[in-house]
């Protein structure tokens, strides 16, 4: 029996110089794609571990232990409340993150209610930093009454944060520290 040597499946060396350069950017194509891929895993795994460092730090630290007292007082003139905030909360995981902190101040027994929200960003692990942006304006008609006889003010503050990682917010991880009251004397 004759073998057929110009066949599809016995003819291997019959190629004259077909494929020989496209085999040197194969390789080196294949060599970017897998350093890329590389890179890619090793940037999940850092992300991965830091996420589960920053919720083992969360789960360790009381946020409440490190956000001072909210402190409130009145303008000279009576029109205003000023306050401030101090925080002064660790870093948490590996790397650098901030929080975007609400604070709602609400006059108690003000009537229409006098109420605002202030918003500013804090990065974990900066050291102590104090807010003090804090103004209510416009006092309502009860509150300014309680000024004039001297009666104390009651102000009531929620502080809500929320984690900012790698530049994106990450709304799942809004949390409330509390809900807490401060008296302003009037008198």
């Amino acid at each position: 029996m004759a073998t057929d040597h110009n066949t599809t499946r016995s003819n291997r060396a019959t190629s004259i110089g077909g494929g020989g350069g496209t085999t040197g950017m194969k390789s080196t194509l294949g060599l970017i794609k897998s350093g890329v891929n590389i890179a890619l895993i090793i940037l999940v795994v850092a992300a991965g571990a830091d996420v589960y460092k920053m919720y083992d730090d969360h789960v360790n630290i009381n946020l409440e232990d490190h956000v001072t007292d909210a402190n409130f007082s009145l303008t000279p003139d009576k029109e205003s409340i000023v306050g401030d905030i101090g925080f002064d909360i660790p870093k948490m995981g590996y790397f650098d993150k901030s929080i975007d902190v609400l604070i709602h101040l609400k006059i108690l027994e003000s009537d229409p209610t006098t109420e605002g929200d202030f918003t500013f960003e804090y990065t974990l692990g900066s050291g102590e930093k104090v807010y003090d942006k804090f103004e209510l304006n416009n006092l309502d008609p009860v509150t300014k009454d309680k000024i004039d006889k001297g009666d104390p003010l009651d102000i009531e503050y929620t502080t809500t944060i929320t984690v900012i990682y790698l530049g994106v917010t990450l709304d799942s991880t809004t949390s409330e520290i509390g809900t807490k009251v401060s008296t302003v004397q009037t008198a």
